[in-house]
């Protein structure tokens, strides 16, 4: 089977569109899939996390490790329960 797919910029020509394709006999019309943001967690996250399921997530988290390597990022690195305790203290 081979697909088409039309990007129309005129939603008035659908109705129309649709009424010369129902009549070509083997042709089908269907609605387009959503698209799914929907990934294993358990490939990131030992834990499963479900913010780890969302793939926008998951490009967010990565898109912000890739700015913390940038030259003169800034970022604060909390590696201990004194850290994080000081950390919060000083907001």
């Amino acid at each position: 089977m081979s697909q088409l797919v039309l990007n129309i910029e005129d939603a008035s020509l659908i109705p129309s569109l649709k009424k010369i394709l129902g009549a070509i006999k083997g042709v089908t019309i269907s609605k387009p899939q959503k698209k799914s943001y929907r990934v294993d967690p358990y490939e990131i996250s030992p834990s499963g996390d479900t913010f780890f399921a969302d793939s926008r997530n998951v490009k967010a988290v990565e898109d912000d490790i890739a700015k913390a390597h940038q030259p003169g990022a800034k970022f604060t690195r909390l590696e201990s329960k004194e850290d994080i305790t000081a950390f919060i203290n000083s907001l």
